[in-house]
Parts: structure tokens; sequence; C-alpha cells
């Protein structure tokens, strides 16, 4: 049975419960044995995807005594983990915590790397949830560890995801610049290269909040120069809008009008009403009134056919 809910519409999935348990019945006949707790297996997942939690969590512990009486490790890792899912689906996130690392501790002693990244980051999730940040971060740390040590940058991201949320709330700002940096690394190596430019931008809006114009302009630079390589227009546009602020910060009025040219030529290329709007109000707010922008704009679009 595909475990992706969304595959399925709650009445496929009712008749879907309906039929296998007709059939666990029959199978019963023959006797419990790892057909059957395969079986019941499946019933408990639909259950779980139903929200029918008592049930599900009755038959996945069924399933578990069977794992234990068979020696079966995996099994048992496979089964604490469906429960810590289970409980955390339910709200209760200290039951959820204690069955992931009954998984991960399984997982860890059969050296199943891959499982123990996932019990750490649902651990992780479950601190967050408790509002136990410090702990949170321990285990998050830990799981980032894990993760670049075998090359996993899709759970490394997702750890870094949760790691600065947590720093957020913390409001520790050096912190999660660092952690905006792995995530750069991370994205590099997986060439996303929608992930890059944002990872820039936050790079470069971490740097405006400490007044670090020079740096902040060099990373939305990178940035929107990334975007204009990759052709993502909405991009190249938050890209420039940055770029222009800061320049206005710096004094760069000449440098920052251009920016603003350059980005209300693509707006008006794709007919962004609100980004044209907002940026005709920019050039205002630099001393141009309607007749000079639009002066400005066709000496720009003029010198690009060029």
């Amino acid at each position: 049975m595909d475990e992706n809910k969304d595959e399925y519409t709650r009445k496929e999935l009712e008749a879907l419960l309906e039929e296998k348990v007709a059939y666990l019945k029959e199978l019963e006949q023959i006797g419990k044995d790892s057909n059957y707790i395969h079986e019941l297996g499946d019933i408990a997942l639909i259950q779980l995807q139903l929200e029918l939690f008592k049930e599900s969590e009755k038959n996945y512990m069924l399933c578990l005594k069977h794992f234990q009486k068979q020696k079966d490790r995996l099994g048992q890792a496979a089964v604490y983990g469906v429960l810590g899912t289970l409980y955390y689906k339910k709200g209760d996130y200290k039951k959820s915590i204690e069955f992931y690392e009954y998984a991960f501790e399984i997982y860890d002693e059969l050296k199943q790397t891959q499982e123990q990244i996932t019990c750490l980051i649902r651990i992780g999730n479950s601190l967050i949830k408790l509002n136990q940040y410090d702990k949170a971060s321990d285990i998050l740390f830990e799981c980032s560890a894990l993760c670049s040590d075998n090359n996993d940058m899709y759970n490394l991201l997702d750890c870094l995801g949760n790691l600065i949320q947590i720093y957020e709330t913390k409001e520790n700002w050096d912190i999660i610049f660092e952690l905006y940096k792995k995530s750069l690394e991370a994205f590099k190596e997986l060439e996303d290269i929608k992930g890059i430019i944002v990872s820039y931008f936050n790079l470069g809006i971490l740097k405006k909040r400490e007044n670090d114009l020079n740096q902040s302009v060099l990373y939305f630079k990178s940035g929107t120069n990334h975007a204009i390589d990759s052709n993502y227009t909405e991009l190249i546009l938050k890209g420039l809008s940055y770029v222009g602020e800061i320049l206005v910060y710096q004094g760069e009025m000449n440098e920052a009008k251009e920016t603003y040219i350059k980005a209300l030529s693509i707006a008006e290329n794709i007919k962004e009403k609100n980004s044209i709007l907002q940026i005709r109000i920019l050039l205002n707010s630099l001393g141009l009134d309607e007749e000079e922008i639009n002066k400005e704009l066709a000496t720009y679009t003029h010198s690009r056919k060029n």
C-alpha cells in the first residue's frame, strides 16, 4: 500500500480498509504468520491516514509483539518509527519522542544511517513543538553533522531550516547567518538555483539588519546575477529591488536610479502591475517625475536593443 495519503481520497481509503479487513479475516484462518502481520501493518497505516489513531495504535502494537517474538530488530524499529508519527499526529509530542528514540536506538545499533537521520529530524520537530529549543537544536546539530558526513543534502537542508526557525525565535542572528551560509553550500552542492538565489537574498537581509551595507549589497547582487543567468524574472525583480534599496542607503542615487529603471523595464515586459507601480513610486522618491521616468526607460530599452 502506498504511504502517500494524497493519492487516495478518504472514500477510497475507507473502501480499501474494508477490503483489507475482509482479507485479514481470511488470512486468520490460515494462521497469524508473516503474511497476516504484513496485511495488519497495511491496515494500521490506512487507519493512521484516516486518523483512526486508537485502532491504528492497537494494530501496530500487535505487529510490534510479532517482531519482538521473531527477534526482528528492523521490523521493531519500523513500528516504533511509525508509532512516533502516530503520536506526533495526535499532538502527543512527548510520546512521539519516546518512540522515535526507541527506533533510533535500533537503527544506530544496526548502522542504518538514513533511518537514524529521519528519527533525529522528527525528534527535533517534536521538541520544537514542545518549545524545548535548546534540546531541539542539540538534536538537529547532531543530525546536520550526520547528514554532512553522509552527503545527504536534502535532509541537511531540512535540519538547517528547522534550526533557522529555532534561532529566529531566539533572535540569534549570528547563528542564523552561519546556518544560511551552510544552506547556500548545500544548495550549490545540489545545483538548486532557486535555493542558491534565496540563500544569497537571506544573507543580504541579515547583513542589512547589521547595517553592513557593503556586504549586504554584494549578497543581493550575487543572488540577482544568478536569477538573471537562470531567467527567474520574479527573483530578478526582487533582487534588483533589494540592490536599489541598499544603494539608496549608501547615497549612490545614480546607481540606484539605474537599478530601478532596469527593474521597471523587466516589470513592464512581464506586465507586473504591482511592481510597476511600486518601482515608479520609488523613482518618484528619488526625484524623477513621470516624464523623466519614461525618458530614462526609453533610453534604457534603446541601449538594450543596440
